[in-house]
Order: C-alpha cells, then sequence, then structure tokens
C-alpha cells in the first residue's frame, strides 16, 4: 500500500536487480551482533510513574501526564488540544509533533537495583535521572538499557525526559545520507511507524510516547534465553528438529547439569533429555514418534508445546525458563515452472506447511489507532479472533507501521494463523549510512529474536512498495546516473545484505526482499513473485479483472468505503453532515485522505447502481460505497481460490483501521464487521462455490466453479451434487436441477450449464440460487463440506424491486451477552444491511431476504474500552450508545 497516489508515475521500466555488494557483508554482520544496549529477553519489573509535560517551545504549556503513556493523549485530557479524529481537528493539533517537549516526574523512590529499560519510544528522546544524563534514543522499533547505579537515589528521584520534533532532526539526517531520499525523504530517516507522518487512509500525528518501561531483576549468576524449537523434517507423523536455547553463566560449570523437556498440549512429555554443557549457543536434535503437529484452523488443530530448560546444580535449581512452541515445517516455494508449449516460464509462490502445499487466504494489518498507546492488547487478540470468524489463515504486518505485538502473535499461534510479517519500511528509499544501517541491524536482531519462536511466523518480508517505488513511481526521474547509482547501492545494503543476513543467522523463517516482487507495470507480475494489483481503484480497471489478472499471490488488493453512521457519527460534529446531500462538507473531506477518493467511488458506483447519485444523502450513499466494496473484493478473493492451478493466496488489503475514516479495511477502528468482512466469510469459506453468466438469453450458459482449499484431510475427489434453482423474487421456485458435480480439494473444477432460463424469463425478477452437498453427507443440514451462491444476470439498479418493510423485533437476550433477532420483510428485500447504534456485530449481514422469510441471527456487543479507548475514556465525545437499537435498509430504498 503506498501513501499518496499521486506521487505515482507508471513508468514501464524493467525491474533493475541492484548487484549485491559482498564487501559489506562482514561489516553488516558485526553491525548485527555487536549491540550490548540492545534489551534482553528477559523479563521486567515494569516501572509506571506520574509526571508533567512542558512545551519546550511555549512555556506557558503544562499538563499532567504519566509514562509509560502519551504526549497526545495528555494533552487530550486535558483539554488543550481536540479530538484529532473529530471534524477538522487534524488541522488544529498539528503544532504538537513540530514542537521540543520534555516530562518531568514526580518524585519516586528507588524501586529497585537493576537497570533501567525503555522500549517503544517515539522517538527522539533524552533521559535524565536526578540531573545526571542516561543515555539517548532514536529507533521506536527496539528497546533502550540505561545503567542508573550511579544516579539513582533512595527517595526523591527525577527522571526527565527531552523529546525532540523529528521535523527538528531531519535535514541532518537527510544530509547524512550522502543522497536524495526518493518517495518521501523527511519520515524515511526516521526509525518510527511511517503511516503516522500520514498515509492515504490516516491523518498526520507524530507523537512523543513511551510504551514499555522497567527495572531489569538482579544479575543472576546463571541465565536461560532464547528458548526455541526448530523442526527440520517431518516423515508421516515423526518429527525431527532441535532444541535451541542459549545460556549465559558466571558460575563455574563443573557439576552444572542442563535438563530440558517438551511437553504436548495435554501436558505429556514427549521428548527429554539431559547433559552438561559450556556457556553460549546449545542445540540439541530431538526425534518425536505421532507428533502432533502446528497447522492452520482450516488444515488441523494449531497444537502448542511447552519447552521448558532447567539448569540444577550442587545446590539445586539454579535456573528455569519455558517457551510455548510449535512443531511444524513450513518453507517458501518459489520454484520454477516447466517451460510452456511458447517457451514461457514462470515461478511458484505457495507455502507448505508440513509437507502441504496450502492456500494463504486473509488481510493485510495496520496498526490499530494513531496513539500507539491506545492500543490494548485485547484489541490485537479480537482482530485475530475476527479474521479467524471470516475463515481467514494468514495476516500480513504491513511494512509502514509497528512490529507485532506479543499479544497478536501469541493468538495467531493459538488460533492457527500464519503471519507475512514485513520489516518496518515502506514507499521510499532508506539512507544506507553507517549510523543509520547501525540502527536498524540493532532493531532487526531485536526482533527476529523476539519473534522467531513463534510457529505462526511465516515469512520475513523487507519492505513494502520500495522497489516498485523505485522502478515504477517516477522516483528517478532528475535523478544523475551517479545519485541513483548510491540510491541502489543503499537499497542493497539493507534489503539485499544486512536484513537477509540477520534473518538467515538468527531465524529459520524464509525471508523475500520486497513486496511485491513486480508490479503492475510488468507484464510478467502474473507469472511470478507476489502481486499488488491496483489496476482496481488506482488505474480505474473494472472488478471482472480480478479474474483476468490472477497473479502466483495477490499480496495486496482493495477498494475504498466509508464505515457506517454509529461509528462515523463519533467523528462528525453534526449529524446533519450525515443526512445531506452535499458531500462537500469540510469534515467529510478531511476524513477521505486517497486525493481522488471521493471521485474513484462514484466512476465505480455508476455501472451497478446508476449515475443519479447526486440524490443520496451520505448515509445511504456510505451503504453504496460498503455494497461495492464487498461484491467487488469478495469476488477477487474467489478468482484467486479458483484459479488455484496458478494462484496460492490472496490477501485483502486491509483487515482494519487506525480511525474513524474512508479506507479499504473490512473492519472498521471501532471493530464493526463492515459488508466486506462478511463477504470475506463466504469467499473464504471451506468450500467455495461461485456463479457467472458467460451468455443470456437465446443460447445461455452458466458457468460454475467449485473448490476447497487443499486439505492433508481430504486427499481425494469427493462426489457431491450441484443444485441449480430459478427462483422469482416472490420465493417460488420456478425450476430446479441437479448435476452431478466433483469436488477436489486444492483443484477448480468447474461445470457449463445451458438452458438454465427460457427464452421468456424475466431476468429483472428471478435469480439463480446454486448449492452444492456431499454425496456421502445424509443429514444435509448438518454437512461439514457444502455451499450456495446466489447469481444475478442484470445490475442491481436494473431489478425490479419493491419497497421493502423490513420489521427486526428482538426476541431474547443469550446468555453469553448477545442478542438473538429475527428479521423479516414483506416483499423480496435485497441486500439488508443492519445498523446497531452500538458497538457489536451482526453474525450475517448485507443479505438478500425473500418475502415472509424469517431470517434469526445474533448481535454480539464488543467491549469499546478495546476497540474505541479515546470513547470509552473521553467525556466529551458524542454519539456513544449503551442501548441496542437496530434498524434494516435494502437497495429498495435506496434505488
Amino acid at each position: 500500500m503506498f501513501p499518496n497516489d499521486t506521487k505515482v508515475l507508471h513508468l514501464k521500466h524493467a525491474i533493475v536487480f541492484c548487484t549485491v555488494r559482498k564487501f559489506l557483508l562482514t561489516l553488516l554482520s558485526l553491525l548485527a551482533f555487536n549491540i550490548p544496549d540492545v534489551l534482553a529477553q528477559t523479563s521486567l519489573l515494569p516501572f509506571t510513574i506520574q509526571g508533567n509535560w512542558y512545551c519546550i517551545d511555549s512555556a506557558a504549556i503544562s499538563v499532567p501526564g504519566r509514562l509509560p503513556g502519551s504526549l497526545h493523549n495528555a494533552l487530550i485530557s486535558s483539554g488543550i488540544i481536540p479530538d484529532p479524529f473529530v471534524g477538522t481537528n487534524e488541522d488544529s493539533v498539528q503544532w504538537v509533533g513540530r514542537m521540543d517537549w520534555k516530562f518531568i516526574s514526580e518524585p519516586f523512590e528507588k524501586p529497585h537495583e537493576g537497570d533501567f529499560e525503555v522500549g517503544e519510544v517515539l522517538t527522539y528522546s533524552e533521559w535524565s535521572l536526578n540531573g545526571v544524563k542516561l543515555g539517548e534514543t532514536d529507533n521506536a522499533f527496539r528497546p533502550w538499557e540505561f545503567g542508573v547505579r550511579e544516579a539513582i537515589r533512595p527517595t526523591n528521584n527525577i527522571l526527565s525526559v527531552v523529546f525532540t520534533a523529528p521535523s527538528k532532526v531531519a535535514e541532518s539526517r537527510i544530509k547524512n545520507a550522502n543522497h536524495p531520499l526518493p518517495g518521501d525523504a523527511e519520515r524515511a530517516v526516521h526509525r518510527a511507524p511511517q503511516f503516522t507522518f500520514g498515509w492515504d487512509w490516516a491523518m498526520t500525528l507524530v507523537d512523543c510516547s513511551v510504551g514499555a518501561m522497567g527495572f531489569k531483576g538482579e544479575d543472576l549468576d546463571f541465565a536461560i534465553s532464547q528458548i526455541d524449537v526448530q523442526t527440520d523434517t517431518i516423515e508421516g507423523t515423526t518429527a525431527r528438529g532441535f532444541v535451541t536455547f542459549r545460556t549465559e553463566s558466571k558460575l563455574e560449570n563443573d557439576g552444572l547439569l542442563l535438563r530440558w523437556a517438551l511437553s504436548d498440549p495435554l501436558g505429556k512429555m514427549v521428548a527429554a533429555g539431559k547433559f552438561r554443557h559450556e556457556v553460549g549457543e546449545v542445540k540439541i536434535p530431538f526425534k518425536i514418534e505421532n507428533a502432533l503437529l502446528w497447522w492452520t484452523h482450516d488444515l488441523g488443530e494449531p497444537n502448542l508445546h511447552t519447552l521448558e530448560i532447567v539448569a540444577v546444580g550442587d545446590k539445586g535449581l539454579i535456573a528455569r525458563e519455558k517457551q510455548v512452541v510449535g512443531l511444524r515445517t513450513l518453507r517458501l516455494d518459489t520454484s520454477k515452472d516447466k517451460e510452456d508449449s511458447k517457451g514461457a516460464k514462470g515461478a511458484k509462490f505457495q507455502w507448505v506447511l508440513n509437507n502441504v502445499p496450502i492456500f494463504a487466504g486473509g488481510s493485510n494489518v495496520v496498526p490499530a489507532d494513531l496513539i500507539s498507546n491506545r492500543i490494548r492488547g485485547a484489541e490485537d487478540v479480537a482482530l485475530v479472533e475476527n479474521a479467524v470468524k471470516a475463515n481467514m489463515n494468514t495476516l500480513r504486518i504491513w511494512g509502514g507501521g509497528t512490529y507485532a505485538s506479543d499479544e497478536f502473535m501469541n493468538a495467531c499461534d493459538k488460533m492457527g494463523v500464519l503471519v507475512w510479517h514485513d520489516f518496518m519500511f515502506a514507499c521510499a528509499m532508506y539512507p544506507g549510512d553507517t549510523k543509520f544501517l547501525e540502527s536498524v541491524s540493532k532493531e532487526t536482531t531485536y526482533q527476529t529474536t523476539r519473534l522467531r519462536h513463534h510457529p505462526s511466523l511465516a515469512m520475513w518480508c523487507g519492505n513494502n512498495e520500495v522497489s516498485e517505488g523505485w522502478e515504477r513511481w517516477g522516483w528517478k526521474v532528475g535523478l544523475s546516473e551517479l545519485e541513483i547509482g548510491e540510491i541502489e547501492k543503499s537499497y542493497d545494503r539493507i534489503f539485499n545484505e544486512l536484513l537477509p543476513s540477520i534473518v538467515s543467522e538468527i531465524d529459520d523463517a524464509p525471508y523475500w526482499e520486497s513486496s511485491p516482487m513486480l508490479g503492475r507495470g510488468d507484464s510478467d507480475f502474473v507469472n511470478r513473485g507476489d502481486a499488488h494489483d491496483w489496476g482496481i481503484w488506482h488505474d480505474g480497471y473494472s472488478f471482472d479483472s480480478l479474474w483476468t489478472r490472477v497473479p502466483r499471490f495477490m499480496s495486496e488488493f482493495g477498494f475504498q468505503s466509508f464505515p457506517e453512521k454509529s461509528t462515523f457519527s463519533t467523528v462528525v460534529n453534526y449529524d446533519s453532515i450525515l443526512s445531506s446531500t452535499d458531500r462537500t462538507s469540510a469534515e467529510l473531506i478531511s476524513h477521505e485522505k486517497h486525493s481522488r477518493g471521493f471521485d474513484i467511488i462514484d466512476a465505480y458506483l455508476v455501472k451497478p447502481f446508476g449515475g443519479d447519485l447526486g440524490k443520496l444523502s451520505f448515509d445511504q450513499w456510505t451503504y453504496l460505497t460498503q455494497l461495492l466494496q464487498a461484491k467487488g473484493i469478495s469476488d477477487g478473493v474467489r478468482a484467486a481460490r479458483l484459479n488455484q492451478d496458478h494462484c496460492s493466496g490472496s490477501l485483502v488489503w486491509q483487515l482494519n483501521d487506525c480511525q474513524p475514516i474512508a479506507s479499504w479495511s473490512s473492519i472498521d477502528s471501532h471493530g464493526k464487521w463492515k459488508l466486506l468482512h462478511h463477504e470475506l466469510k463466504d469467499a473464504f469459506a471451506p468450500t467455495l462455490l461461485y456463479g457467472v453468466w458467460e451468455s443470456v438469453g437465446r443460447g445461455s450458459k452458466l458457468k460454475v466453479g467449485l473448490v476447497a482449499n487443499p486439505n492433508p484431510n481430504l486427499n481425494s475427489a469427493i462426489p457431491g451434487t450441484l443444485r441449480v434453482s430459478l427462483v422469482g423474487l416472490d420465493g417460488d421456485v420456478i425450476s430446479s436441477n441437479d448435476h452431478a458435480f466433483i469436488l477436489t480439494p486444492g483443484t477448480p473444477n468447474w461445470i457449463v450449464l445451458e438452458d438454465v432460463v427460457g427464452k421468456r424469463t424475466d431476468l429483472s425478477s428471478t435469480f439463480v440460487q446454486l448449492s452444492w452437498t456431499d454425496n456421502s453427507c445424509i443429514d444435509k443440514s448438518k454437512c461439514e463440506l457444502g455451499a450456495s451462491a446466489v447469481v444475478w444476470a442484470i445490475e442491481p439498479k436494473d431489478i425490479k424491486l419493491q419497497k421493502a418493510n423490513i420489521s427486526v423485533e428482538k426476541l431474547k437476550n443469550q446468555d453469553d451477552g448477545s442478542v438473538l433477532l429475527m428479521i423479516e420483510s414483506d416483499v423480496f428485500a435485497k441486500s439488508v444491511q443492519l445498523e446497531a447504534n452500538m458497538s457489536g456485530n451482526f453474525e450475517d449481514n448485507g443479505f438478500d431476504l425473500l418475502p415472509g422469510e424469517q431470517r434469526i441471527l445474533k448481535f454480539t456487543p464488543h467491549n469499546l474500552a478495546t476497540w474505541g479507548p479515546e470513547l470509552s475514556s473521553n467525556s466529551q465525545t458524542r454519539n456513544v450508545m449503551t442501548q441496542l437499537f437496530v434498524t434494516a435498509r435494502s437497495l429498495s430504498s435506496v434505488l
């Protein structure tokens, strides 16, 4: 995903593969591992302290706050600045990020003897204790350790932190790069979340904050760290690999005994050993029969094991550490294809999990809030839960945000979700000077060490769209050959030398240089590597092009919509804005960060919904944007899955939001599912059935596709029955026919049916209902393998819709806090959208409703403090409801 399409020039250059500078490898390896000030992988004693924020550039400003904490949060809570998300307040708070600030603590007692450690610091800060300088920070993606033994007192300690605005150091850092930095030099020089400097789905909000603080425990005589399991091979049910960990000791090793044990999910010990070993890296082989493997949730159980290491000396237990791990093999298959009859040749991009080639289906994840201190661990877990509910098995951590939290990765481990993890570089060329490389080296070493034990971690990717931007967005225009050469050297130093060397040394996960491998301007982008297909949206291609431009792996594609009313009403000052047909309000425009967003959406709305959009209120228009996004993008997923002989994955841009705003997300920033997320649940379903008209009328032909993803438990063809029914809008079945149709997991099957509709069939008042069931399943209502789909021969605007009276009746409150509802309509209702005035989700939404049909479904409220902490803590926030009220609308009320 890129920040601003006004900077993009679609140049049809071939990819220039930068020459690897071998002579730098030794230097970079030294930088990677000579890092004594990187936070150790040990637990801390958390430390929180109250104090006051002072603006160094304006002595009149002083507000109470705390660390860990955020300057913006403190200013909002004190009423110094308004909520940046509301109205046009973004403009009025930009001065905060351009000022220097100082935090001074209240006096505190000495909490502990150990050294002081801080993490997630945004970004340039100088730390002092009792007037003694402790150190400085300049990278938000790694922790920092400060010795305090000489400065700390028993009581009346004062901690002060001076934060320097990134804009004030940008010029010197750009100069240090010794070459231009196309893309966005003003942000690229900072090791901070790139999206906070502004993106096309996020406002600009440069904060001063600290994410974590603590004191290290007492120095141990013996320490165990970096515990991991590496599974090398799986043959049948036998797993072989290595237990790895690191030991540090001040003791004599005579008499020291190390024991290790690996226990399965039931607590049964499946492998163990004991030995005497020197201090340092430890690597012990294991073999486990009948191993319980870690699978993605769609293929099996995500079994987790516990690895425990203990050290025993003459006087008993010396040290003991545990780590949750998984037994699985995972490799990225990028093998070349065999040449076809024309000599053409491509290459795969497919993960192979436990010897099973898989289809990776899911979405891209962005940070859940612009103010990072407000992101709760519970929200990270909830994001994974909602992805699983939509049948996703893969999530990509995008390179313009932040590294995945421990809570997020633990949730992916437990729920069986693969994680593609970018390093934090996006949409710009970066410096290659020694100081910058040293900072990146320490960051990379820390993050790969922190995350390597997770079985969900599938891949490290060097960057997001940096190679793509360099080759295709006009960044070379106006540069000399010397400048181009120096920029490419810096690119190589980071992405082809430093990052892969650290990953290969620390982790067993594969490394991929840049996403996408080839841009859409390269005609070969569909044949190898991963693809970001922004032909739709940015280039104006139709959604149908997603069927004709299917790549080997789709890692980004998407389309915008607005959040629905209950979410968006919290960031506008007047309800009249939502009911007005005028979309030129400054408050609306401030929440559409894409320069052409409104025009692009309108252009795509015409075909399905007609051209008379000016009569619609903003709220009605928002409903159509969600319908458009849901149908177009979910069909893109279907296109990928029904071309599995060529394509091995589809990741939608994007899963979530960082604020209520126009974006490509399927879940808004308050945790509410847009209609897209409901459609993705169907598109990623275990069995996918799809129909499309090849021709309509005389000689009509209906093409039907059927597929299930590769599955170790379903390795043979499954006979089934396809039922094709022609249904009127009154609900009457006009005709119905059954056809034998075989499901082959991992291989799409197609059937072409003729004469489904008659010559006199009124296509404006009929549709085709498809269903497929497994022949071996006796009770069709309980079949594990089954699917359904609806096929229309015309656009929604051409359907003979009548005014629908839709009733919503509350049936009862459930024990789990959900509410059971019954939905009913007097006539056919197309694309029914249910809206609740409070935070929570319906189990289904955007569905069609036949006359007299009683649809019973649940609404499950969720915790606003988890999804929207700015709302739960701000007494001035508007339109936050606690009593459930549900409304319903359909296309007939809009068109």
